[in-house]
């Protein structure tokens, strides 16, 4: 077997007797269980008629006669077991059922019980029958059961029941599926990355749903998507990547440097995906993505011819900084010089906050400079080339006005992604300030980003508590004439389920129907683990109403989405999630 590939071992192998469950609530059970009425000493004696009879009960249960394992005296604790967890579960329903959480709360109570009769599930079938027809048609006294509440447990119960829903999946199909998708999608050196990171693992973030956690059992389960499900994913993933690449910005900041070579790189990856046609296989729906690759590569070759005799005209620009490739002791690092050294301070800051970049520090030999260590898993000629990248960007978009771009009434994507990176830098080099953000709380950390955000355009100015709809936002960027460009609301970490009522708030009262563009600051000062925080934020946070798609993460630690309007299904708004650790 190759070791790269992945299996499974089909339930038919296993011998599991499953587990003993938990009352998990103050049980008390009635006197003389299950004497204490007929309707449970029916239930006793049908579960004995049935062991008896076992495993000549049924086709199903025969078949277990002819497995080496099989002996019935180990089964023997099985209709005890039926009975008592049919009064547990009972019992924590009729305490459960009036709490805010009820419904997490019984089914997975539910699946627990479920669960807990292992692999062959023996006597499950009892257990799940008689507590459907509990749930179903019991008429209590001790606590409310109103029809919808009944319509949901029914719909849990018809969703564990229905075949349909247990479709097995082979993750070496979705596997073989990503690298038909990694082949096809353009080597290009600003998608290598991506394809880098999926190829070194299989990405079960993408052929995963989201997990759920059940506390009675310990157990997080995922389920596996559909191949169908898979391919629409790639379709919508090829989209977004080829809408990340923009081509003019990429050229004024020095990502693409070369403009002959990336057109013969275009050339050459056009019949690339033409040899590739002729020796994969996709499927109608895979077919999508191979024309929608197709269709850019030849809008971006048309590009290209059209400017590249413009830019060999163009004369080269001074240069403000240097880099240098350096080894010592067999370690790679850069040299960064700085002609204009009173700007040395902030270079530094913007380098230091490059995912690439272990350190950025200020050293004095002879000259003032900067010298540049790559992060783990990061080659040095990535990071020379995003160093290369963001300071062509700095210095010749200027320090004080590259965000805003004029004659428009809304912010746009660029000025946005401009915001979004200064407050994600502020931000970074605050965690670094303890005995700064210890003092800090909401007002505070609001404070800290409003010299900063008005330090970056002259045509635009940040102010904090500003009226806006019917509320105070916290930050709010307006231009000359007063239009707004950019809301922001700064929360302390207290929660998932506080992070909903926060985006409530600032949908609810801050963001008007003009307002396209926000984003939720959040601070984390108590909770230790904080990877794990950032799976629950952004796991808790498509749980919303208004939750229309997640975009993708623009730093370790922001996340991209986009949002119903409050007032306007139609109306799309951008959010980002900016999460610091402050701990």
């Amino acid at each position: 077997m190759n070791r790269n590939e992945l299996f499974q071992i089909d339930g038919e192998f296993i011998c599991d007797f499953g587990y003993d469950t938990d009352p998990f609530a103050d049980y008390e059970p009635k006197e003389n269980y299950p004497k204490c009425c007929e309707y449970h000493s029916s239930l006793e004696r049908n579960i004995t008629d049935w062991f008896n009879k076992f495993p000549d009960c049924c086709d199903d249960h025969k078949i277990l006669k002819a497995k080496s394992w099989f002996k019935k005296e180990e089964f023997d604790y099985v209709p005890n077991k039926i009975i008592n967890q049919i009064s547990l579960t009972e019992n924590f329903i009729a305490q459960k059922m009036n709490e805010p959480n009820w419904y997490k709360e019984v089914t997975d109570y539910l699946s627990y019980n479920f669960e807990s009769f292992g692999t062959p599930g023996v006597g499950s079938h009892l257990y799940f029958s008689y507590v459907q027809h509990w749930i179903l048609n019991i008429k209590p006294i001790e606590f409310e059961y109103p029809n919808w509440k009944r319509s949901q447990l029914k719909d849990f119960l018809k969703k564990v029941s229905d075949n349909t829903e247990r479709t097995n999946t082979d993750i070496n199909n979705l596997k073989s599926t990503l690298d038909k998708w990694l082949k096809t999608f353009p080597s290009i050196s600003y998608f290598e990355r991506v394809k880098r990171q999926v190829k070194s693992k299989t990405p079960f973030g993408i052929v995963l749903y989201e997990p759920s956690f059940n506390r009675f059992s310990g157990l997080t389960k995922f389920k596996i998507k559909t191949e169908v499900e898979l391919v629409e994913i790639l379709i919508n993933t090829t989209k977004s990547l080829l809408l990340s690449f923009n081509t003019p910005e990429l050229l004024q900041k020095g990502i693409i440097s070369d403009a002959k070579k990336h057109q013969l790189d275009l050339i050459g990856e056009a019949h690339s995906i033409k040899q590739t046609e002729l020796l994969i296989e996709y499927n109608r729906t895979e077919i999508k993505y191979v024309k929608i690759i197709k269709k850019w590569l030849k809008n971006e070759k048309d590009y290209f011819d059209k400017i590249t005799p413009l830019i060999q005209n163009l004369k080269p620009m001074p240069q403000s900084f240097a880099i240098e490739k350096r080894n010592t002791f067999d370690k790679d690092y850069l040299k960064v010089f700085v002609k204009d050294k009173s700007k040395i301070e902030q270079v530094a800051s913007i380098l230091s906050s490059l995912d690439s970049i272990r350190t950025a520090n200020i050293t004095e030999n002879k000259e003032r400079d900067i010298t540049v260590y790559p992060a783990n898993m990061y080659d040095i000629s990535e990071v020379e080339q995003e160093v290369n990248a963001n300071l062509k960007s700095y210095f010749e978009t200027g320090e004080l006005d590259p965000v805003f771009e004029e004659q428009i009434s809304l912010l746009s994507n660029k000025g946005y992604s401009d915001i979004l990176n200064h407050i994600y830098v502020f931000g970074r080099n605050l965690e670094k300030l303890k005995n700064l953000h210890d003092k800090f709380d909401e007002e505070g950390f609001r404070e800290y980003f409003l010299p900063y955000l008005n330090a970056i355009s002259k045509n635009h100015s940040a102010t904090g508590e500003t009226f806006n709809k019917i509320g105070k936002t916290d930050i709010l960027i307006q231009d000359r004439s007063g239009l707004n460009v950019f809301i922001a609301e700064c929360k302390l970490w207290k929660g998932e389920g506080e992070l909903l009522k926060a985006i409530d708030q600032l949908f609810d009262r801050y963001v008007t129907w003009r307002d396209e563009k926000v984003a939720l600051i959040i601070f984390n000062k108590d909770i230790k683990g904080f990877s794990e925080l950032l799976t629950k934020a952004t796991y808790k946070i498509k749980e919303h109403k208004q939750f229309n798609s997640y975009i993708g993460q623009r730093f370790d630690s922001s996340f991209s989405y986009t949002f119903k309007h409050s007032d306007d299904s139609k109306k799309i708004v951008q959010l980002e999630l900016i999460i610091f650790n402050c701990k």
